[in-house]
This record gives C-alpha cells, sequence and structure tokens, in this order.
C-alpha cells in the first residue's frame, strides 16, 4: 500500500477498497482501508478504517473533499488569528 518514490523513502499513500473476507490483510496493511458497507463481510468492515454506508465510491471522493475544504479553512482562520 506504500509506494517509495523520489528521496528519503518519501512516497504516495494509496487506498485499499475491499469487501470480502480475501481483502482483509490488505485492508489492515494499508494505510486507507476502505471497506463496503452494505454488501461487505463484517471481517472486512473491521479491517477497515472507514467504512462506506452507501458501497459508492463517489463518497471516498466527496469525503477527501470535504477534509481538504476543512484543512484548508482551518489553515485561513490560524493565519487570520496569528496576523
Amino acid at each position: 500500500a506504500y509506494q517509495k518514490y523520489g528521496y528519503d523513502g518519501i512516497g504516495d499513500i494509496c487506498a485499499m477498497t475491499g469487501d470480502g473476507v480475501n481483502d482483509a490483510p490488505a485492508l489492515k496493511q494499508a494505510e486507507v482501508g476502505v471497506a463496503m458497507g452494505i454488501r461487505g463481510t463484517e471481517v472486512a468492515k473491521d479491517a477497515a478504517d472507514i467504512v462506506l454506508q452507501d458501497d459508492d465510491f463517489t463518497s471516498i471522493i466527496n469525503g477527501i473533499e470535504q477534509g481538504r475544504l476543512c484543512s484548508c479553512n482551518l489553515r485561513k482562520s490560524i493565519m487570520y488569528t496569528l496576523c
């Protein structure tokens, strides 16, 4: 789940998605494991970091966008407070 590129072992973080028992080890080892909530097994849900309640991959994209927006707004508010 971790790809090494560049210098000093700095790399990209990859997410793993899965819904079955055979995906559980990869979900556990990945930096971010995403399991399906409706059709996923309990083993996969326990091994994952995030469980999608609607089994829709666009929920991952929406969550990333919201997280980046919150991070950006937090940075702006801290800079406004300090300056």
